[in-house]
């Protein structure tokens, strides 16, 4: 039970007029039971209570034996988050990659999760850039999640919890405006009808920016309609569509130079002086989504989540060929483009048991999975398409390719999911849980290969992914855990393909944690955990037979975080982050460009230290300020250790007004005007990106 003090102030007059009528009538002698209920209200400002990420289901954080972040609407909305990476300054452990120009992508704990991106817990892992307009909050679950999730998430996976139709519709509309161009329009609309059985909502979005990088354009429109359905009590029907048409310049930030990103002004970009016609990636992705909830009882419920999407990827962009040393250092690049098409599906089945048996109570999890997969992917390239000086690049106009080019790459891959799964969280006693799960997966991929070598490819892998984690909480407050998981990856997703290919054994990522999570009050929280993680079976070039690849790489990445999110004391919120990661190569055959051996090498884009702060202070009458940051250590932009982006610290302001029916939030972002490199590639050097100059973005919205 939960009271807030509406409810209180009812308890009240209950036992008031109870004992007036015990007063008037002798032969009464005992007051009769009152109950107050109220909606508890799990997930508040700054701090998330509960979570689905980590067991398809809404539990207690507490009861989690894995580290979970999430990145609440409010937060994003007073940072003025504009972007998927914006959010996830502020989630500890992390590193970002610039994904190519074209796709959301970070580094988690060391490792890519290039893949690992869902929705609503739904795979969602086409290559694109993401809209924040429909989302409630971005959330992070750390290490390996195959028992749920199936293939992937080796450092662990990123979760977006949509907006949904309620019974109280949002009536709002905003404008976002930025000083280094950014021009942006939101809408959130709903109508729910008296007795709450139908619901609809509507959001969207409008997008016109430049940036502070020379050419960067960004057009960009949302909109996701939803409409949810509730018969009765028992029984929820919802249906979501979303579309995304993005189209912006492929900007992959500047190439490396004697180790260390180029020193060039930070607005430098080198491309094609017609960026906007050659140089651009366009994104159009269209997908829908139902679910049905049904609960038998109290004890017994069923889910189940159907959803399909179609991906369209037109790219054309400019790679680094070749930076050349000397009296003149100079760069060449190479023009490509590269069309990708996707369509599928993904068919969640999951009952929820709740039971007493053996005197143990147990919350049961049982879920089936279907789901397919249809990829195509067509590339051409031409070589030494411009010289530029490295140091001051005059832009050449590109050519379009030509339309009889033959392609380097054109296969068609089909990838057939089928997975069943169960999990149980048992409570032993008052002080004692367990969470334990298993995953069964048939994963079938096949590869047409369109080009004159033919080489087609078939595999089918059967892998069981376990989780098992061990919960000791002395009081409502605090937990204590320890927990081993395990995921697997096969080589599919990534379209990176080697001769023997289809008789890989998959990478296989392990992860062992022990951690505390702790409620500082009702609003606040806090945890701490300590993890060993390593991925074995990494494929590597076979120095033997070029084309081929051995399973003989390992990574290991052993770190603590820390993070606590809430309100600390009344009128101030806070979201803050801690990570150290000692990121490793431990075992590879490979030697890199300068014959250097990778065994020993730091990971990729694993900075020892990462931090994250920001603290909100709540005025009075609307009012409120807040401040913060993000730090990095030196990291390196691949394996191979040859270019290393120093480390930076950043400090944004931020402060606003919320009234009842109009909002406004100026955030002053790189307050310092720090020069820093925010992003690079992961497995190449030339590509890291300057993070974004001292800028100013206001935000404003309007209620009715």
């Amino acid at each position: 039970m939960s009271t807030t003090p509406s409810s209180r102030t009812l308890a009240c007059l209950f036992v008031a007029c109870a004992s007036h009528a015990q007063a008037q009538d002798p032969d009464v002698t005992s007051l009769p039971e009152v109950k107050v209920q109220a909606t508890a209200q799990p997930n508040v400002g700054y701090q998330t209570k509960e979570s689905s990420v980590a067991t398809k289901g809404n539990v207690a954080v507490r009861d989690v034996p894995q580290t979970v972040n999430a990145v609440p609407a409010e937060l994003m909305r007073d940072q003025n988050a504009m972007s998927v990476q914006d959010a996830l300054q502020n989630v500890p452990g992390l590193s970002f990659s610039v994904g190519d120009a074209q796709r959301d992508q970070v580094f988690i704990r060391g490792f890519t999760a290039i893949n690992d991106q869902f929705v609503d817990g739904v795979r969602d892992d086409a290559l694109y850039y993401r809209d924040l307009s429909n989302i409630e909050r971005v959330e992070v679950l750390k290490g390996p999640a195959s028992v749920l999730y199936g293939r992937g998430s080796a450092g662990g996976m990123v979760n977006r919890v949509t907006k949904k139709p309620g019974a109280h519709p949002v009536q709002e509309i905003g404008v976002t405006l930025g000083a280094r161009g950014q021009k942006r329009a939101e809408f959130d609309t709903g109508f729910a009808n008296a007795d709450g059985t139908l619901m609809l909502r509507m959001t969207g979005a409008l997008e016109d920016s430049t940036s502070f990088r020379d050419q960067f354009f960004l057009k960009r429109q949302a909109w996701a309609p939803s409409l949810t359905y509730k018969p009765n009590a028992l029984t929820s029907f919802t249906a979501q569509l979303d579309y995304l048409d993005d189209k912006r310049l492929a900007d992959q930030g500047v190439p490396s130079y004697r180790g260390r990103p180029v020193n060039v002004p930070i607005h430098t970009y080198f491309g094609a002086a017609n960026g906007r016609d050659r140089a651009f990636v366009q994104s159009k992705v269209l997908g829908s989504t139902l679910t049905l909830d049904h609960r038998f009882n109290d004890a017994l419920s069923f889910r189940s989540v159907l959803r399909g999407y179609d991906f369209e990827l037109d790219r054309n962009y400019t790679t680094i060929a070749k930076v050349t040393d000397g009296a003149k250092p100079s760069v060449t690049i190479a023009q490509t483009r590269r069309l990708r098409n996707e369509r599928g599906f993904f068919w969640q089945n999951e009952l929820s048991h709740h039971l007493r048996w053996g005197g143990v109570e147990h919350q049961l999890l049982y879920g089936l999975e279907l789901g397919r997969q249809n990829k195509s992917e067509w590339l051409t390239s031409r070589g030494n398409a411009a010289t530029y000086a490295l140091f001051a690049p005059v832009l050449a106009d590109l050519p379009p390719m030509p339309a009889n080019a033959k392609p380097s790459v054109h296969n068609a891959t089909r990838v057939n999911v089928a997975a069943a799964y169960v999990q149980d969280l048992m409570t032993l006693s008052p002080n004692w849980k367990v969470l334990a799960g298993l995953r069964y997966e048939r994963l079938a991929q096949f590869r047409d290969d369109l080009t004159a070598a033919n080489k087609d490819l078939h595999r089918v892998d059967t892998p069981l992914s376990p989780r098992v984690g061990l919960i000791y909480q002395t009081n409502d407050r605090l937990s204590l855990y320890a927990a081993y998981s395990r995921s697997f990856q096969p080589l599919s997703d990534s379209y990176v393909f080697y001769g023997n290919s289809d008789q890989l054994k998959p990478t296989l990522t392990r992860n062992r944690e022990i951690g505390i999570k702790y409620e500082i009050s009702p609003r606040a929280s806090l945890s701490a955990a300590i993890f060993d993680m390593s991925q074995n079976n990494i494929q590597v070039g076979d120095p033997e037979r070029p084309g081929f690849a051995l399973n003989v790489g390992q990574q290991r990445t052993r770190g603590l975080e820390l993070s606590v999110s809430g309100e600390l004391a009344r009128g101030w919120d806070v979201m803050a982050g801690y990570a150290y990661m000692r990121g490793v190569i431990a075992r590879s055959t490979e030697k890199t460009s300068a014959n250097t051996p990778f065994k020993g090498n730091v990971s990729a884009l694993t900075p020892r230290h990462t931090f994250n702060l920001w603290l909100k202070h709540r005025l009075g009458n609307g009012y409120w300020v807040a401040g913060g940051g993000r730090a990095e250590s030196a990291r390196f932009a691949s394996a191979d250790n040859l270019t290393r982006l120093a480390g930076y610290g950043v400090m944004n302001l931020a402060a606003g007004y919320e009234g009842r029916h109009f909002d406004v939030t100026v955030s002053l972002k790189n307050v310092l005007d720090r020069r820093y490199t925010v992003s690079a590639h992961g497995g190449a050097n030339d590509y890291n990106m300057p993070g974004e100059p001292r800028s100013l973005i206001v935000a404003a919205r309007y209620r009715f």
